[in-house]
């Protein structure tokens, strides 16, 4: 117990920074995505994931997650904040395995748990901190498994033939390889981004194996089977994968990646602050920032003498070259599409603590160390803490709020209709009136002629109201909800449509100052 204690109290504090505010954020159009899709039958559930644009396995996990704990926000949530936490302990196992050194295993569970970039993506119930952790995890197991391997090979090389500790550390190489392979299949069917991240780790096997191997093919069966699994685990999926991308590639909405937006991420995963990329000052201190990443990267791989270092390396630049390659290859097309999001590299962010706390633990001024330990702990709880006193969050009830107010007063028989669909199904998550909310179109009848961007998988012609006049007559109470955000504003309505009330509620997603804003009206 005394042992583990460190570990356990950066658990605990790292558990209690992630239920923080936690579900004082109200529920938005991503996450209700996510709430909504587990509530239809499993064949309804895959089907409509099919018609969506990421896989599957993160709604799975959810479904049998609430079948525990409800789908309560705090319950959605509460599987991000698990994850969370659970990756700090991947990180300190990894690191111990990796690199034999418990200070830095320490040091990379400490700047986990803290990492701001890390606590914002707890706040959603969405699939960000699972897979950050089975791609820390699917590293865990390579490494262990290679190790095993290795060690295996070197006893092996004294030809005393059925040793017990031989039987036994092959045992737990396959049982590595095992929990590599499920991890791996987990990860790619968790989100598309992974592919780069599941890569990395493939080509590092390669790698690893072939510098201490060479030519030698026989040491090469165990992580080929691994390999050819994980490719057969996702034929069932191909050609869902492929009507996928196609839909992705007929609507587009990421904007185009450009100088600044590489730069940008590395602060956040180092500092998690916010940032206006527009301003002179701030680029400046992206373009610090980024050459400090390339540094202690650069000593990281001088500094660090296990192998395993190219595994850490390779997990955090495989998804900015991903996302350069794709953009390259947009342009050449005359296309200026871009799958660069920063909350993608949160996959990478975890590695990237990992090489900072390694390359920080292994200074040789043992004091300057420590100091730039503490000098950064600090920082990371600074910018926690300026996250919240700027979030405002307990005057910025968002749609919780407007939920609340239409819930004590909408009544039976009245009509209440929501302005666009960015907002329709986080309503439809906190409804509890006695009128079902439909989701005003302005012309459009058919689901079929919806983008899949505005939530088309789980809509159905019945939620959908086309016509304002058409769906109302005279004496009827109208609700209207509608925002701000997602570049949406206040639908035209009738004529013979007259105000009687309005109120609005702040909300902070999708980004703060968006307003969700519900209008009273009596149809003439």
């Amino acid at each position: 117990m005394k042992k583990h204690l460190p570990l356990i109290l950066i658990l605990i504090l790292g558990t209690v920074l992630r239920f923080y505010n936690n579900t004082l954020i109200s529920l938005w159009h991503d996450e209700a995505f996510s709430a909504l899709l587990i509530r239809y039958s499993w064949s309804e559930m895959v089907y409509r994931i099919g018609l969506d644009v990421h896989p599957p396995m993160y709604y799975v996990f959810l479904r049998f997650w609430h079948y525990i704990f409800g789908d309560s926000l705090l319950s959605l949530r509460g599987m991000s904040i698990f994850f969370g936490v659970a990756s700090i302990w991947a990180g300190y196992a990894f690191v111990k395995e990796a690199f034999k050194n418990e200070r830095a295993a320490i040091w990379a569970a400490v700047f986990i748990a803290l990492n701001p970039f890390q606590l914002k993506y707890v706040t959603e119930a969405r699939m960000y901190t699972m897979g950050a952790f089975f791609a820390l995890l699917a590293g865990y197991f390579l490494v262990k498994a290679l190790n095993q391997q290795k060690q295996l090979h070197e006893t092996r090389a004294l030809k005393i033939p059925n040793l017990p500790q031989d039987i036994n550390l092959k045992r737990n190489m396959l049982l590595n390889y095992f929990g590599f392979t499920l991890s791996m299949i987990v990860i790619i069917y968790t989100h598309y981004y992974l592919f780069f991240t599941a890569a990395a780790l493939g080509f590092y096997g390669l790698v690893y194996l072939f510098s201490h191997h060479k030519w030698d093919f026989r040491k090469y069966i165990y992580i080929i089977a691994s390999y050819l699994v994980i490719g057969l685990s996702f034929l069932p999926w191909l050609k869902t994968f492929l009507f996928q991308y196609r839909q992705v590639g007929a609507g587009y909405w990421i904007p185009p990646i450009n100088r600044w937006s590489i730069p940008a991420t590395l602060w956040d995963m180092l500092l998690g602050l916010g940032r206006d990329t527009a301003k002179t000052s701030t680029q400046f201190w992206l373009a610090v920032i980024f050459l400090f990443s390339i540094y202690f990267i650069y000593k990281f791989v001088r500094k660090t003498d296990f192998f395993h270092k190219w595994l850490v390396v390779l997990a955090i630049i495989a998804p900015f070259g991903g996302a350069v390659l794709f953009a390259l290859l947009a342009k050449l097309k005359g296309s200026s599409s871009s799958v660069y999001m920063d909350r993608y590299f949160l996959f990478a962010s975890i590695y990237y603590s990992i090489a900072l706390a390694v390359w920080m633990s292994q200074l040789k001024n043992k004091l300057f160390a420590a100091g730039l330990f503490i000098i950064y702990i600090v920082l990371n709880l600074f910018t926690f803490s300026y996250y919240w006193s700027q979030l405002k969050i307990q005057t910025r009830p968002g749609m919780a709020g407007a939920a609340k107010y239409l819930q004590a007063n909408v009544e039976p028989g009245q009509k209440l209709y929501v302005g666009t669909s960015f907002e329709f199904f986080n309503y439809k998550y906190y409804n509890k009136t006695p009128v079902r909310p439909q989701l005003f179109t302005g012309g459009v009848a058919d689901v079929k002629n919806i983008s899949h961007i505005a939530g088309s998988a789980i809509l159905t012609n019945e939620d959908l109201v086309p016509d304002f006049k058409a769906s109302t007559k005279p004496g009827d109470t109208v609700w209207l909800l509608w925002t701000n955000g997602f570049g949406s504003n206040k639908p035209e309505t009738p004529k013979n449509w007259v105000q009687v009330d309005e109120k609005g509620y702040e909300d902070v997603r999708p980004w703060v100052g968006t307003w969700i804003v519900v209008t009273e009206y009596k149809v003439n």
